[in-house]
């Protein structure tokens, strides 16, 4: 167990948590191709069969074999004898086209053997079964070869890799009905906070403030792959909750997500409220601001717990930079790497912690990636949300970010580009 004084770095903490999250991997589950995006694969899959599976024609037009038209030119043009028609869906021909024949296709349908091009019905005369060329085609026009798109046995997917509506398209293209993903982590959301006010339609009375931290979590966690079972606002009662942390226990829950109470104020209850009900503390204290008082701990059922700050935006920086790798690491993915940027502007932190900034990134024409370190960087301020569309990571041991410097940045969200 993590003594109360002791502070770690970002680093430390990230380690313990990507450590402790990976040994808690997901089961998985089969699920409609359909319904795949947002999910994340947890099996490798190979290409079925190649596409296109036969070669097919691109136009309506006739399938030619260009040595019959050695020389075709509108002086000279070369006819042929159409000696067939194909239409998309019909069986692959079996029977080659024969020397002087052409043979009439249609867009989609298969090239019979020895044709090697596809000449446009808007380029010959039809002359009834007389049809007339004025060009030689280049070996392979407007033929789609098999296997083009897709060769049977290449690699498809790959475990821990993030599914979006664009593999829809190949996924269906492919015959593929179904993939096996990673099921989500299934997460509670606890506020704490006798001043919170959850019903954001209601006038504030005299010492409230509205629950902003509650609907930007399930927001967030449906963003990074979590899914919310369950969430409350409670008073700061350690008796209350110590009762909905043994509910949400008794869920058998993948992770357990609070704001609020846990510093070392008489009202910061979270941490003892864990030790009497069995749970390890991993960490509580983090060398980063916002956030400075995160708490990471597991309980005795294998449940994760994530006891973020109160302050709004300390709260949005945990969710970002410690629940949303552990969600990573429970389903297979890599963890996450920062782009470099160039800083327009610059900013003075305490040399000992780690900041995240709110940010905005832009790329210029030159493809110069360029970060404004936002105004009203308090803990308490999320007016900066309307306009960031990043975070920035400043490092530890520095005191001073310059303009002209480097620093890393990460989307405001995972799984988003920084414009």
């Amino acid at each position: 167990m993590s003594d109360r004084q002791t502070m770690i770095s970002y680093e430390e903490a990230l380690a313990i948590v990507l450590k402790t999250a990976g040994g808690r991997r997901m089961q998985t589950e089969s699920i409609p191709a359909a319904t795949c995006a947002g999910r994340v694969c947890a099996q490798g899959l190979k290409v079925p069969l190649s596409i296109q599976p036969f070669d097919n024609s691109a136009m309506d037009g006739f399938a030619v074999v260009c040595s019959d038209l050695v020389g075709a030119s509108e002086d000279k043009p070369v006819t042929l004898r159409k000696a067939g028609m194909i239409a998309a869906g019909d069986p692959v021909p079996e029977n080659p086209v024969e020397p002087g024949s052409c043979i009439q296709i249609m867009t989609g349908a298969p090239v019979p053997p020895k044709a090697d091009a596809v000449v446009p019905v808007e380029l010959v005369k039809v002359e009834g079964e007389n049809i007339c060329f004025t060009a030689q085609p280049k070996e392979h026009a407007n033929i789609r070869m098999a296997g083009e798109d897709f060769t049977k046995g290449d690699e498809l997917l790959q475990p821990g890799q993030c599914l979006s509506p664009a593999h829809v398209l190949p996924l269906a293209t492919l015959g593929i009905d179904a993939v096996e993903v990673y099921k989500k982590p299934r997460a509670a959301f606890l506020a704490t906070g006798k001043e919170l006010m959850d019903d954001l339609s209601q006038d504030l009375k005299s010492g409230q403030i509205y629950n902003s931290n509650r609907p930007y979590a399930l927001a967030a966690l449906e963003k990074m792959g979590g899914v919310c079972v369950n969430s409350q606002t409670i008073h700061d009662d350690p008796a209350i909750f110590d009762r909905v942390l043994k509910e949400y226990m008794d869920q058998n829950l993948d992770l357990i997500i609070s704001s609020g109470a846990v510093s070392a104020g008489e009202f910061d209850f979270v941490r003892s409220g864990l030790e009497k009900a069995g749970a390890e503390i991993l960490f509580h204290k983090v060398k980063i601001k916002p956030g400075k008082p995160n708490l990471f701990a597991r309980l005795p059922n294998g449940t994760l717990y994530f006891g973020l700050p109160g302050n709004p935006v300390a709260s949005a920086a945990g969710l970002r930079f410690f629940v949303d790798p552990a969600l990573r690491a429970m389903t297979g993915r890599n963890p996450e790497s920062p782009v470099q940027a160039k800083v327009m502007n610059g900013f003075s932190k305490h040399s000992h912690l780690r900041m995240f900034l709110k940010a905005r990134a832009e790329i210029w024409e030159d493809g110069l990636l360029t970060v404004d370190l936002l105004d009203g960087q308090a803990s308490f301020m999320v007016s900066p949300f309307l306009e960031m569309n990043c975070w920035a990571m400043a490092p530890e041991g520095k005191e001073e970010i310059k303009a002209g410097d480097m620093i890393d940045l990460y989307p405001l969200f995972p799984h988003e580009g920084l414009i």
